[in-house]
């Protein structure tokens, strides 16, 4: 063994024997899996419970403890995990802590959802609303237009005299009619659908949060909604009228019209969109005094008053 070999050797075997010792190169032993750990961060933020934020927000306080969310906290039974502020806001200590000064550091340590993107606003709602109502949610028209709840609830000062559904309106209709200014002229005419009066709203036949069918309907169909309530149209029937049976809507404008009950125009012309070649003459105007048994009273409907369908053995027509 030459010189140079005998250097290598002892290089190794002194490598054999730190390594035993658990030593590394810098002269100091690995530290224990315990050791390893990043240490915690004294400056975390902790849960301080919703009697801490009432003693700066007294007035937010007090409105939340009479609306949905409050109720929550106060029951114990109806919610599951953490309620009250923190459930939104997350851990207020350092909020807490900095005692109303904006340049404190942890004055900012709170989530605002109403800053938020509408993605993660809608997420943090979701952590308790993701089932029942909100089931559909993600795919519904709203959602994909980029809306969050916060256009339409507020927590701290809701506006329903329930406060139940933490509305930023008196109602879900005057809420809904916001954006959907073409449907408060609508309902603003002669209409059979008694919503000014309060006896129903916009949720009464629309799924705000979302459905599973077009318009964010709450039945599977125009048809079976409006059956619902109009129990009589139901059928089957042993006539039935094809524009009815296919859609509601053929001849009604569900939002309200001026025209009696709600009818899409006025008959006979109404009637005459689709018969306007039968074994009557096809117009009104056939004759040079305009008389016709068609513009008196009900109009067709003075001979065919069973339009929906009719259960008669003689009912072919729609006559009785």
């Amino acid at each position: 063994m030459n010189a140079r070999q005998g250097t290598v050797l002892g290089i190794l075997g002194l490598g054999i024997v730190l390594g035993s010792l658990g030593i590394r190169a810098g002269g100091r032993a690995p530290r224990s899996a315990e050791a390893q750990e990043a240490p915690a961060d004294s400056t975390a933020a902790t849960y301080v419970g919703s009697a801490a934020c009432a003693d700066c927000h007294e007035g937010i306080d007090h409105d939340f403890k009479l609306a949905g969310h409050g109720r929550a906290e106060q029951d114990s039974m109806l919610v599951e995990g953490r309620v009250g502020c923190e459930s939104c806001h997350g851990p207020g200590s350092a909020h807490v802590a900095a005692d109303g000064d904006k340049d404190a550091p942890g004055f900012w340590n709170i989530k605002r959802p109403d800053k938020m993107p509408a993605a993660q606003a809608v997420a943090l709602c979701q952590t308790c609303h993701k089932n029942g109502e909100q089931l559909h949610w993600d795919m519904s028209v709203h959602a994909t237009q980029g809306m969050s709840c916060m256009q339409c609830h507020s927590m701290h000062q809701p506006q329903d005299d329930s406060k139940k559904k933490l509305l930023k309106a008196e109602n879900t209709s005057a809420l809904c009619m916001t954006c959907h200014k073409t449907k408060r002229m609508q309902l603003s005419r002669s209409a059979h659908m008694p919503i000014l009066e309060g006896s129903m709203d916009c949720a009464s036949c629309h799924e705000p949060h979302g459905s599973p069918t077009p318009k964010n309907l709450k039945a599977n169909s125009v048809n079976e909604l409006c059956e619902t309530c109009h129990t009589d149209k139901r059928g089957p029937m042993l006539f039935e009228h094809a524009p009815v049976r296919e859609n509601c809507l053929n001849c009604h404008e569900p939002h309200g019209a001026n025209n009696q009950r709600s009818l899409a125009s006025k008959t006979p012309f109404l009637c005459q969109n689709c018969h306007v070649a039968t074994r009557h003459p096809s117009t009104l105007y056939d004759q040079p005094d305009l008389a016709s048994n068609r513009l008196f009273n009900r109009s067709c409907l003075n001979c065919h008053s069973q339009v929906h369908g009719s259960n008669h053995p003689s009912g072919k027509y729609l006559l009785r």
